[in-house]
């Protein structure tokens, strides 16, 4: 089974999260296929915008898999997975062209960070966006300074030391949805954006989206040793262990 099911709809890039879980949480393999298509979408002049989705009615991305994550024993296991985070945003980032986030169900941690990297969000009313890692041991330096940059340190504090979902309303208030939709209507009303976006001219939006991201990246890249010492530190303490052990055993 396929992690993801990439396809075209006309010059749009659709890549559905497809873990047999309908959390979708994201492993290594899903995390390669993501960067993969990125590049692709890159890459390719026919496609014209990508949309990243979990598809209808299953969740966006839960987080990071806690059967890989729970294996992780050593500083450069843990200093390795940082740095495969840090290029996967990059990777989104770094697409010129429009990225369009379809978000149902959950998009948590790793999934509240990949939302955050692209440049429109349309979520539904069952949609649950949250950054619960504080309360549970588990270090988010990464998604503190991604929410911070995108939606002001505020609400950043709002959702990383509330540890709460967003309510619908608020979200959409301070732009963490840029609309929202029935759930049944998630993908295809974020391939209508995307071939909205998609139509603009190419050289102004490019040029305008790599100036925008320019800052962003250039701060998770610095970002990134103080990153690898406090997971170092969270990984290895017992409350994220403890986390780890709670969710598998479920």
């Amino acid at each position: 089974m396929a992690v993801m099911n990439v396809y075209r709809n006309g010059p749009i890039l659709v890549a559905q999260f497809n873990r047999e879980k309908p959390v979708n949480p994201l492993n290594r393999e899903l995390e390669r296929s993501i960067v993969e298509t990125c590049q692709l979408a890159n890459d390719e002049s026919s496609v014209k915008a990508i949309v990243l989705t979990g598809g209808v009615r299953r969740s966006f991305c839960v987080g990071d898999d806690f059967n890989e994550a729970s294996e992780l024993k050593t500083v450069t296991e843990i200093e390795t997975f940082i740095d495969r985070l840090i290029e996967l945003y990059i990777a989104i980032l770094n697409v010129t062209k429009p990225t369009i986030a379809g978000i149902d169900g959950y998009a948590i941690g790793a999934g509240l960070d990949m939302a955050l990297c692209c440049d429109w969000r349309v979520g539904t009313p069952t949609a649950m966006a949250l950054g619960s890692e504080l309360k549970h041991g588990l270090a988010c330096p990464i998604g503190a300074y991604m929410l911070r940059k995108t939606l002001g340190r505020a609400a950043m504090s709002d959702i990383i030391f509330g540890c709460e979902i967003m309510p619908i309303g608020w979200a959409t208030e301070r732009r963490f949805y840029n609309e929202i939709v029935e759930a049944k209507d998630v993908v295809s009303t974020a391939i209508s954006r995307a071939m909205l976006l998609g139509s603009y001219p190419d050289v102004t939006y490019r040029k305008t989206k790599e100036a925008v991201n320019l800052s962003f990246i250039s701060g998770l890249r610095a970002l990134t040793p103080t990153a690898k010492n406090i997971n170092v530190a969270g990984f290895f303490g017992r409350s994220a262990q403890a986390h780890f052990a709670r969710i598998l055993r479920r």
